[in-house]
């Protein structure tokens, strides 16, 4: 399995504990080269100080002290799928017989001027603890200004918990050039974010074309006049792509996603599944007809093509949901079972607009505030990686000695 993230890890997981029930023995190799596992979604909570560290970063190693799965910490360098064959950047190659690729994003390749020197990105524990350290030198400054490039989730759910941590003494302001705050999100979690907005005194300027970033802050061209925005910090938000793939053997789509069948599998590679951002994972009720697939055929060519109209987000929430999917379907090939299609189930929007604050939208139902921030947490208290690690969370949270 290469990449530790939603997909690659949960996949593991999944495998490790149904393969204690299978007749066959069972090698799991997880390639990552970080050392702790980044749960995404919470990691707004360390800029105010609700979680710490080790609640949304836990080592893989204590992830997967009492599993099967050897975990190489490496980075993958290049697929050979004719060879069955992973080049690692510093371990031996590792051959396969079925292979996981869960790569996930990396940001999108910078297009403006000074936006890699210039700006933070806020996607890893290592970005959060870079943040908190410039917050940390900003400490006597009377008045902190922050711009925030990128008017998307994280964008905005940055803007509320930054002005919250800084309270009088923040400037936030919140730069996109689209029409619209978080964009691909129903008009109720717009609506929600907006008030949340408003409520912290952010300033949001929409319809921004970004031209430059500096060291002094960021210039946008906004309503026929260019603006500059002074900042102390200006953070990078704007958006990531698919992970290239490892090879030159394989077409993808215009997004740069792998096309995968139904079962998340590679076309003409049956025994090499693709899922999370990589992959153009079918939605819901969309594409080609459901397949299912015998192990007999896992390593000839399928003729198909499987075009499909539209595809899962590229979301922790999509790739937590295949990981268990693709370990239920390799072990159906090893044991010469029917396949079964994946089927993304879309549970809902969840975004944290403050500190204590959420927005959660799901199943006809919208709540927001303290209220929407308790269920927020729990929500993704359930979905934290082991139970071992889930427990040690809740004792932490209650009180107790974690």
């Amino acid at each position: 399995m290469l990449g530790g993230g939603f997909g690659g890890l949960y996949c593991a997981l999944s495998l490790h504990q149904r393969s204690r029930r299978s007749p066959h023995p069972i090698h799991i190799t997880l390639v990552e080269p970080r050392d702790r596992f980044n749960f995404t979604p919470l990691l707004y909570e360390l800029l105010t100080q609700e979680l710490a560290p080790w609640e949304i970063a836990p080592t893989y190693r204590e992830l997967l002290k009492h599993t099967a799965v050897d975990l190489r910490q490496d980075w993958a360098e290049h697929i050979d799928l004719a060879q069955q064959r992973v080049t690692l950047r510093h371990g031996a190659p590792l051959t396969y017989d079925y292979l996981v690729v869960a790569l996930g994003s990396q940001m999108r390749p910078p297009a403006t001027p000074g936006s890699q020197t210039h700006s933070l990105p806020f996607n890893t524990l290592q970005d959060a603890e870079q943040l908190e350290r410039r917050l940390n030198d900003l400490e006597q400054s009377p008045q902190v200004r922050v711009v925030v490039a990128g008017a998307g989730p994280s964008g905005v759910e940055l803007a509320c918990k930054l002005s919250d941590r800084l309270g009088s003494r923040g400037q936030i302001t919140l730069v996109d050039r689209r029409g619209e705050i978080l964009r691909s999100y129903p008009q109720r979690i717009q609506r929600a974010a907006a008030r949340a907005l408003a409520k912290r005194g952010v300033e949001v300027y929409l319809d921004a074309a970004i031209e430059a970033v500096d060291a002094s802050g960021l210039t946008f061209g906004h309503e026929g006049k260019t603006r500059h925005c002074q900042a102390n910090i200006t953070l990078w938000t704007v958006g990531t792509v698919p992970h290239a793939w490892l090879g030159d053997d394989l077409k993808l789509t215009a997004f740069g996603q792998c096309q995968v069948l139904p079962t998340l599998q590679l076309p003409d590679y049956n025994n090499v599944f693709v899922l999370g951002d990589m992959a153009a994972m079918p939605a819901p009720g969309r594409g080609s007809q459901s397949v299912k697939l015998a192990a007999s055929q896992k390593r000839e060519p399928i003729q198909h093509e499987y075009p499909f109209l539209n595809r899962a987000p590229t979301t922790a929430q999509a790739a937590y949901q295949a990981g268990p999917a693709v370990a239920s379907n390799v072990l159906a090939l090893i044991a010469n079972r029917a396949l079964i299609p994946f089927r993304y189930n879309h549970l809902g929007d969840m975004l944290t607009l403050g500190q204590g604050e959420a927005v959660v939208c799901g199943f006809g139902l919208c709540i927001t505030g303290r209220l929407g921030g308790w269920s927020r947490r729990w929500a993704y208290w359930l979905r934290l990686p082991t139970p071992a690690h889930r427990w040690r969370v809740l004792k932490h949270w209650l009180g107790f000695n974690a």
